[in-house]
């Protein structure tokens, strides 16, 4: 039996560590930042508890007992705090919060609530490995200590692994999120009783009240479904995946918005019923890529060929059909998540054209994908954010932008949506460190666009050849107004920086603490 409970302990610790940060997703996100408050926040927890319960354990007369409780009331915890999150969570972040002003208290928010919802359950869990320790050197009459440790360690990373390996590949996609936590919740309680032996009539009080509060957030409705609604949207559907929680939200002039984590005034992918080229906001600038390209077919080429990296609902489809105009073109859509390509296919159904002219990858990383790809591209386009508005950071080097140099053909355009509050001319910043990082390898033909009433900036950059002269482009140009306003002198960034910052390496890349004080700390 105590190898049994401490196996249990290293389940429900790293079970809570993983699936809390799926849990917070619809209120903080899932940023590098959450994962570091998160699993910082168990670690301190588990140094603390382990620590605590080793001096517990030295003065316990029945230290199976005290182990017990531990694991009983960290049960409890656990079931209590499933309601607890969303009223916390409101409370942090009100619904009438935007993005910008929202995305400066998710740091401390997650902080927050990991530091009340997660620490004090894997205090108490940590506390119960010595302690049963403890209680096998007395079972089994050891003369050491160590092999009672080594048996207890062992059963306790066993249970590990498989919380890692179940929350991954059974709880998220099987089960979800607050089932699983109700059911390692009931596996706490049972398993506590079972250690406290002649405790149980005392426990048995506790142990109903508990499963009553297990049930409120069992059969009750997901307070995450509805976390920052839009006002005037309506959720369609929800799915939680292994990589992270998606929404489809529709209005009533019948537009479809996609949104993963967080969402609050942000989406994904935006879908309209009749299918317009020119969906608005940032994802009418990529009508430009194949104008920038200037692509033409060569003799034996059936289709020019682009790559978009981060499909979602492949809203990009529409604008880069208008800038190709009577071209041939093809397109491949690359998307980490499987699920949410069939969400979308289901809820935002792309036109018969757009339809016929992609292939979608699915499954795997973009830069993975797009290194085994044949070369000749002629636009990839890049808009794979992370929670809103982080760019992954491995998708944000040197490296990969000269991978992504040696995929297109001399001419070829590269093009980035960026997401960002600062004004790149006011100081060196993100937006700065990201032109040099591009610049190393397509030089200075480049070019960054203010998109209008927006915090995005798209950046263009062609290999081997320079871009054309605005003016010039804007005689090409068959969009609405803010497109061509895109253009003007006063909304562009020619070239590269005076200075950058930082640089941006796969060996460091600090881009993650200058989009958190972007967007957490406010502008400099």
């Amino acid at each position: 039996m105590t190898l049994f409970a401490a196996a249990l302990s290293g389940f429900a610790v790293l079970t809570l560590e993983i699936l809390g940060v799926h849990w917070l997703a619809p209120w903080f996100g899932t940023s590098a930042l959450v994962w570091s408050n998160q699993i910082g926040v168990v670690l301190l927890a588990m140094a603390v508890g382990g620590w605590w319960g080793g001096r517990v354990a030295k003065r316990a007369e029945h230290p199976l007992r005290v182990a017990g409780a531990a694991l009983l009331v960290s049960g409890v915890l656990v079931a209590l705090a499933i309601p607890a999150l969303p009223l916390i969570a409101q409370w942090l972040l009100p619904s009438s919060l935007s993005l910008d002003e929202a995305a400066r208290i998710f740091l401390g928010g997650s902080l927050g609530s990991a530091m009340i919802l997660f620490a004090p359950p894997v205090f108490l869990m940590a506390m119960v490995s010595p302690l049963l320790v403890e209680a096998r050197v007395s079972e089994r009459g050891y003369e050491s200590a160590g092999q009672a440790a080594g048996e207890i360690g062992a059963a306790g990373t066993v249970g590990s692994l498989m919380g890692v390996f179940g929350s991954s590949l059974v709880a998220i996609p099987v089960l979800g999120t607050r089932p699983t936590l109700v059911a390692t919740a009931l596996l706490l309680l049972a398993v506590g009783l079972l250690l406290l032996r002649s405790k149980l009539r005392s426990a048995g009080s506790a142990v109903i009240a508990t499963v009553a509060v297990l049930l409120v957030p069992a059969l009750g409705s997901d307070p995450a479904y509805e976390a920052h609604l839009p006002q005037g949207a309506e959720v369609l559907a929800v799915q939680e995946t292994a990589i992270q929680r998606l929404r489809i939200l529709e209005w009533e002039d019948g537009q479809r918005w996609l949104q993963m984590n967080e969402g609050l005034d942000s989406y994904q992918s935006i879908w309209f019923p009749d299918h317009r080229f020119f969906p608005g906001g940032y994802y009418d600038l990529f009508a430009l890529a194949p104008i920038y390209a200037r692509t033409d077919i060569a003799e034996g080429v059936e289709a020019a060929q682009v790559w978009i990296l981060g499909l979602a609902a492949g809203t990009a489809l529409r604008p880069l059909a208008a800038g190709f105009g009577d071209r041939a073109w093809q397109a491949t859509g690359v998307e980490i998540d499987s699920a949410l390509i069939e969400l979308c296919r289901k809820w935002m159904p792309l036109a018969a054209e757009d339809e016929a002219r992609l292939r979608r990858i699915s499954g795997g990383d973009a830069r993975a994908w797009l290194r085994a790809c044949p070369g000749e591209i002629d636009c990839v386009l890049l808009d794979a954010y992370a929670n809103q508005f982080e760019i992954p950071l491995h998708l944000a080097t040197e490296e990969f932008f000269a991978e992504v140099h040696a995929k297109l053909r001399d001419g070829g355009v590269l093009a980035i949506n960026l997401g960002t509050s600062e004004d790149p001319g006011s100081h060196v910043g993100f937006v700065d460190a990201l032109r040099a990082s591009v610049g190393t390898s397509f030089g200075g033909s480049m070019r960054v666009h203010r998109v209008a009433r927006s915090r995005n900036h798209v950046l263009f950059a062609r290999k081997a050849l320079a871009l054309p002269d605005p003016s010039e482009v804007l005689l090409l140009l068959d969009g609405p107004a803010s497109l061509g306003g895109a253009l003007l002198a006063g909304q562009t960034l020619e070239g590269l920086p005076e200075e950058a910052p930082f640089r941006l390496t796969d060996d460091r890349n600090p881009l993650a603490l200058e989009q958190a004080r972007i967007w957490w700390v406010g502008r400099k």
